[in-house]
């Protein structure tokens, strides 16, 4: 007894909790998030409620698990950026990162069931989407800040409208990416309309 026995069903814990969140995903993909229940997914995993409900205190809280993992991708991009780099180029860098890590590590399936879920009413709280907690728009406001202070945006508008404003670079293409087919190339197009804003921005 001891250890082994606890380190061996904490490991199946871990595999199940990885199953209900791939059976999720997948599920919420070819049906869409707002026609998956819980009872679905558990039938599919052979579990049930209660054990969703112990690794997950809702279906939504699924998508957040996606969410956090994308976070630490950003806080690596962050420490790898040159910090000489003007408030613009980082912006631009660190979203450069992020719309490569969308298409090739993310993809569309989740992306449009993260965006589906957030126009669908079962979101109480205000959306992770949008949320000022979430680790990018922290590094990018650091970034507006800076370029702020420096002298290198206009100071005609508050820190927060900028933020909105370049936050909404990000939701904008990634929509447009996701209606549109394979000829959007959602790296080139964010590059391009986050440059075009950005300059609106300058003294």
């Amino acid at each position: 007894m001891g250890m082994n026995s606890l380190t061996t069903r904490q490991k199946k814990a871990l595999e199940t909790r990885e199953k209900l969140l791939k059976t999720s995903l997948d599920l919420f993909n070819k049906h869409g998030f707002e026609h998956v229940s819980v009872e679905q997914i558990t039938k599919a995993c052979k579990v049930s409620k209660g054990t969703f409900y112990t690794h997950f205190p809702s279906k939504y809280d699924v998508i957040l698990e996606k969410f956090e993992e994308l976070d630490s991708f950003y806080s690596t991009v962050e420490k790898n950026i040159d910090q000489s780099l003007s408030a613009s180029e980082k912006i631009l860098l660190l979203y450069k990162e992020q719309m490569l890590y969308l298409t090739n590590v993310v993809g569309k399936d989740l992306l449009r069931t993260v965006y589906t879920a957030a126009m669908t009413n079962q979101v109480e709280q205000n959306h992770y989407l949008i949320s000022p907690q979430r680790k990018i728009f922290q590094i990018i406001n650091t970034y507006i800040e800076e370029g702020i202070q420096q002298g290198e945006f206009v100071n005609d508008l508050q820190a927060v409208q900028m933020q909105q404003i370049i936050q909404r670079c990000m939701r904008a293409n990634v929509y447009d990416w996701l209606i549109h087919n394979e000829e959007f190339d959602l790296v080139a197009q964010m590059a391009h309309f986050t440059a075009v804003v950005l300059n609106g921005l300058k003294k």
